[in-house]
């Protein structure tokens, strides 16, 4: 586990991490108070949320709701990988082993408790990129599939710079594809390849300059959740 973005980098929203799974199982766990969405860079295996069990490889995603028991199983040869994130940040002691699961069939929901049935699992390719100028973009998790505190997304970004812009929410980009060059305000702050890790505050102007000749693919997770073309 390498934790990529947390409440050390002024992060009061998200927090974000890659994964690596050798091919063997990992103990399932559970966290009370954080969503957590995370994305198969490389690999093949099985994701487990609660009673689901999700056979997946590149390019799929998984959603875990707050409190759901969860864990990883590598059923390949090669490791397996993957990047996530969680809204709001915990602390590591509040990830705790899980319990053996109850039989609840048959058990009432308490009134005005939200409801279970979300969309857990997203793949990529059959998602419909939605345009946003020259770049494009697919959203895996949001409310309206039952992430209530985060939005996970991939984007592509040509070659070329957009212009600079500010979101109300806090955003953590992770390069999966290409290279090119971060923009804080006017300056220049950082190259960018593939496994680069981007945390942008609220309110901060910024863009992702694309400096090769094929596309740049990234992948983006903000908070609150809402639309990757909100802008302030």
């Amino acid at each position: 586990m390498q934790w990529l973005i947390d409440r050390a980098l002024g992060a009061e929203h998200l927090m974000a991490y890659r994964l690596t799974v050798e091919p063997d199982s990992l103990a399932s766990h559970v966290h009370v108070g954080s969503e957590e969405a995370l994305y198969v860079l490389e690999g093949s295996g099985e994701i487990r949320v609660e009673q689901s069990i999700h056979s997946v490889g590149g390019g799929q995603a998984v959603f875990v709701p707050d409190g759901d028991t969860h864990g990883y199983v590598n059923t390949g040869a090669a490791p397996l990988v993957v990047v996530g994130a969680m809204a709001p940040p915990i602390q590591l002691d509040d990830i705790h082993p899980a319990m053996p699961p109850l039989a609840l069939s048959g058990v009432g929901r308490a009134a005005g408790e939200a409801s279970s049935v979300v969309t857990t699992m997203m793949d990529e390719r059959l998602v419909t990129p939605t345009l946003m100028g020259e770049r494009s973009f697919r959203v895996l998790f949001s409310p309206q599939v039952g992430c209530l505190r985060m939005t996970m997304f991939t984007g592509i970004i040509p070659s070329g710079r957009a212009p600079l812009h500010a979101h109300p929410h806090e955003e953590i980009v992770y390069i999966l594809a290409g290279g090119g060059r971060l923009w804080i305000e006017a300056d220049p702050v950082g190259e960018l390849r593939p496994g680069s890790v981007v945390f942008v505050p609220i309110g901060v102007r910024h863009t992702l300059e694309n400096t090769g000749p094929v596309d740049m693919k990234v992948l983006g997770a903000f908070s609150p959740a809402g639309s990757p073309e909100a802008k302030v």
